[in-house]
């Protein structure tokens, strides 16, 4: 493997360099190891966001695996949906196993192996989507393909695999969703599982996301003269209200329901930062991107009239403040957070399917993060499970991004337990 410091696809890694065990049993070609690293190997950062490679190896995994072939649905040529389906017998539910096959980028993170050429490191799978989620779909693929060979003698099985899920998921679930080709009775994503353990959590909420921008205006001019001309920086400003919002603005939630008793909406200033000209030119105009994390029963009318009365009183005590918000285009501004009953079948069975592999079923959660559930059920109707796969969501989205063997092996047992169970 290469050593730290070394160029990779163009990065430059750092850090510690992984101790690579390759002789670990069940890692074999067909394991759920080795299929979900050659899913990462076929990179699909998004931004910029292409699925083709990635969606190739599936297709491939499926007729190696003998499940039938996918269909494509597409918007867009570099931006593909995969979805397959298989007939256990007459009657029964219709469930849907979903994963995305997008990751986000390598970014700045300082990986200390290729991110795109995943290693076992002692018993952690490490590479880009290894716990978001290409592990996931890696076990998928394993427990259709048991079923398959030994399966419940009613209901049917679909495997869907999105694009775009990491940027708003308009090229993937909301296009799928908003298609009417699906028809599943409940729908389980493979989303990670874990806060502090592996399958500690039974998610029955998908927390919403708000997606907008805040553009602080100022006085362009000569940077020499900022002292006598008293012009305003915007990008000074800018920094008072992120930290403002990022201190004091705690948006509306509605009365909390269980499981969601405990959770708030979180709000993540400055994502992104841009603004000004260079060196010279005092800043005239700065934006910084903001995300609010939703619980269900936020709307996007009472989110804009928080944020509007939370500026206006900015503006109160900062006079010198020009600032305005801009929402990102649809769908990416608003995906709505999603809930699940405590009764629902699926729900039932995803407990059942729990206690029977590992012994109880773990508490209901709310999952912190966005799901593809906010199309799935949110736009199709479809009762889903947001997080229902391997590892653990902090892993996510930064260096040296892992899930546990333990836990991908255990989640093929999970799945096809929950198919058996949900399908009857």
């Amino acid at each position: 493997m290469r050593k730290s410091g070394e160029d990779v696809n163009g990065l430059t890694t750092v850090g510690r360099t992984l101790d690579v065990h390759r002789t670990r049993s069940g890692q074999g070609a067909g394991s759920v190891v080795e299929i979900a690293r050659r899913l990462i190997a076929a990179a699909s950062p998004n931004p910029p966001g292409d699925e083709r490679a990635v969606a190739t190896v599936v297709t491939d995994l499926l007729s190696e695996h003998h499940l039938p072939a996918p269909r494509v649905l597409a918007l867009s040529e570099k931006r593909p949906n995969l979805l397959t389906t298989v007939q256990f017998g007459s009657g029964g539910r219709h469930l849907c196993l979903a994963g995305h096959i997008d990751t986000k980028p390598v970014g700045s993170a300082k990986w200390g192996s290729d991110p795109f050429h995943a290693v076992v490191d002692g018993g952690r799978l490490v590479g880009l989507g290894a716990v978001d989620m290409k592990g996931a779909v890696a076990a998928m693929i394993i427990a259709a393909k048991h079923l398959v060979q030994d399966p419940p003698k009613h209901g049917r099985l679909s495997l869907l695999f999105t694009a775009d899920e990491e940027d708003g998921a308009q090229w993937g679930a909301q296009y799928v969703s908003s298609s009417g080709i699906l028809d599943a009775d409940g729908i389980a994503i493979g989303e990670p599982g874990g806060l502090d353990t592996d399958f500690d959590r039974l998610h029955l909420v998908s927390r919403g996301i708000a997606r907008f921008r805040i553009e602080v205006s100022g006085d362009q001019g000569h940077a020499s003269l900022s002292d006598r001309s008293g012009a305003v920086n915007a990008s000074v400003e800018l920094a008072r209200l992120l930290v403002a919002l990022n201190d004091e603005f705690h948006p509306t939630v509605t009365a909390p329901i269980d499981p969601i008793d405990g959770w708030r909406a979180t709000v993540t200033a400055g994502v992104r930062i841009a603004g000004g000209v260079g060196y010279g030119v005092v800043p005239g105009l700065a934006l910084a991107h903001v995300e609010v994390r939703l619980l269900p029963g936020m709307t996007r009318l009472r989110l804009e009239r928080d944020l509007r009365e939370f500026l206006q009183a900015l503006v109160r005590d900062h006079p010198r403040l020009r600032p305005s918000v801009v929402f990102d285009d649809p769908p990416r501004d608003w995906l709505a957070a999603t809930a699940l009953g405590v009764e629902d079948p699926l729900v039932v069975a995803a407990r059942q399917a729990l206690t029977e592999v590992l012994g109880d079923a773990p508490p209901d959660s709310v999952f912190p993060g966005t799901t593809d559930a906010a199309s799935l059920q949110g736009v199709a109707g479809i009762p889903t499970l947001p997080a229902f796969g391997p590892g653990l969501i902090s892993c996510a989205h930064g260096a040296d991004e892992w899930v546990s063997i333990e836990a991908l092996e255990t989640s093929v047992k999970v799945l096809e337990a929950l198919a058996r169970s949900y399908c009857a």
